[in-house]
């Protein structure tokens, strides 16, 4: 586990929790901060604090802070800003260390705002009260089910990422993370009125859950010299992926416009200083997550030789654009791999190099078996370093409504074809997949493939996009490797 001295593990480990707003009417967003810790199984002791309420979801409310018996670990507090200044000095007279504020309209909210942020700087201070936020929504820990959401959290997938956020941007795609990524822990780091992405990096380095640190950023607010001296020391053992917005004009007013803070990194000047200390940028939020997705699902590529299998040609076409375009090279796949895919080929020649899985497919759909394990040969071919796949459009879902075809040989075909993908990754090369349908019965699908631990991407480029920036990582950061 994490250091236990470093300040931000009692925020995402309290053994108790003061929610401070708390409301039994469903209507109203507060209803899910207590409800998720509720639902959820938090197993520390909850405190909801509504001075007109004697109970919430079954748990005794208490009037004030102060009224509470016991010491509390952490109070999150959701109301209106003018009133937050009163529950810092509530926290103080109750020996509360540790605050999370929700609530807008501070440094966003215009010169009342800023000047109400200062107060509150001037409080937290003299009171020696760690803050998070104003203007954020967390922390998540998926080890003790512990969420700060205003969004009804279905369930957790617990992994090896963990997130920092300058924005809550994530929060109204928080179940669509938890379907597709394994999640350690959130952090949204708001307004910075005490807390920085400083801190964030720190706390993750040491924590030994996290794998994989993906960050946010819109402004620096820590010493940037010590946060890059930190990701350099850090790179090597858990990958850093950097999203950096607001790096236009346009774009730094537009970050000033809710969190209050314009970002004054020269962009280039930023962009060099974090590759140069081994960070991963991210272009854009798609990039963001799928760049989280493959550090996570995927082995670490041992060269740039790419080999793909499509289920068209054009599709083939657009996978080998992508592979040129970021310094992947198409794998020469050998002689005795030929042999074993010809097996399956149409009554036609057909190169190897995009594989056309489609047309082959034609000739096999009676008898999957063969094709597959042919398939399989390519990504363990010894010129292969890494394989995407388009995947198979299969509405299994579909299928089972068919009366020629029963539940349990849908269900049975789906088994198998995971299974089959799975095996595609025994040979511990880098197996990523593509996929150029939208439809429900798919999306389901894809969920059940990447819980497999098998990343599915939305188009061939994205797909090629990360395994290339995986590669580079590695020769960027480990001595001694080589492009083979």
């Amino acid at each position: 586990m994490v250091h236990a001295d470093h300040f931000l593990e009692r925020f995402f480990n309290p053994a108790s929790v003061a929610i401070v707003g708390a409301t039994k009417n469903p209507f109203k967003m507060n209803f899910q901060l207590l409800r998720n810790l509720v639902r959820l199984g938090y197993k520390g002791r909850i405190y909801p604090v509504n001075p007109g309420a004697k109970e919430i979801l079954g748990i005794k409310a208490f009037a004030r802070l102060q009224d509470i018996p016991h010491s509390i670990d952490l109070v999150v507090t959701a109301v209106p800003a003018q009133k937050t200044p009163d529950i810092v000095r509530d926290c103080a007279e109750a020996a509360v260390e540790n605050l999370v504020i929700i609530t807008g309209g501070f440094s966003e909210g215009g010169e009342k705002g800023r000047l109400l942020q200062k107060e509150m700087t001037d409080l937290i201070r003299g009171k020696r009260i760690r803050t998070l936020g104003p203007n954020t929504l967390s922390p998540v820990n998926t080890a003790n089910n512990f969420v700060i959401s205003f969004n009804p959290v279905k369930k957790l997938n617990r992994g090896g990422i963990s997130f920092a956020f300058q924005s809550g941007f994530y929060e109204p795609m928080i179940n669509w993370i938890f379907s597709h990524l394994g999640i350690n822990k959130m952090l949204d780091m708001g307004n910075k009125m005490d807390i920085t992405e400083l801190d964030a990096l720190e706390y993750f380095a040491q924590d030994s859950d996290t794998q994989i640190i993906a960050m946010h950023i819109e402004s620096l607010h820590g010493d940037a010299r010590k946060f890059l001296s930190l990701i350099k020391s850090v790179i090597r053992e858990k990958p850093v992926i950097i999203l950096k917005v607001g790096r236009t004009i346009a774009g730094s007013r537009a970050a000033a416009s809710h969190t209050g803070t314009i970002a004054g990194e020269n962009d280039v000047v930023f962009d060099c200083a974090i590759k140069q200390a081994g960070a991963v940028r991210a272009q854009n939020l798609e990039e963001f997550y799928d760049l989280a997705k493959a550090f996570q699902f995927v082995e670490m590529p041992m060269g740039n030789r790419l080999s793909i299998i499509t289920l068209s040609g054009g599709e083939g076409v657009m996978a080998t654009d992508a592979c040129e375009m970021y310094g992947l090279r198409q794998a020469n796949l050998s002689d005795e791999t030929r042999q074993k895919l010809n097996k399956i080929f149409p009554p036609w020649d057909i190169p190897l190099n995009p594989f056309d899985a489609g047309v082959c497919m034609e000739f096999h759909l009676s008898d999957l078996l063969p094709f597959f394990n042919a398939i399989q040969t390519i990504p363990e071919d010894k010129n292969v370093d890494c394989t995407i796949m388009q995947m198979v459009p299969w509405t299994f879902d579909e299928t089972s409504t068919n009366p020629d075809v029963s539940k349990e040989m849908s269900d049975s075909i789906k088994k198998l074809y995971i299974q089959w993908l799975k095996n595609m990754k025994r040979c511990g090369k880098p197996f990523a997949l593509w996929c150029t349908g939208a439809g429900s019965h798919e999306v389901r699908l894809i969920e059940e493939i990447e819980a497999n631990r098998i990343p599915v991407f939305r188009s061939s480029e994205r797909a090629v996009k990360a395994l290339a920036a995986m590669n580079q990582y590695r020769l960027k950061n480990f001595q001694g490797a080589d492009d083979r």
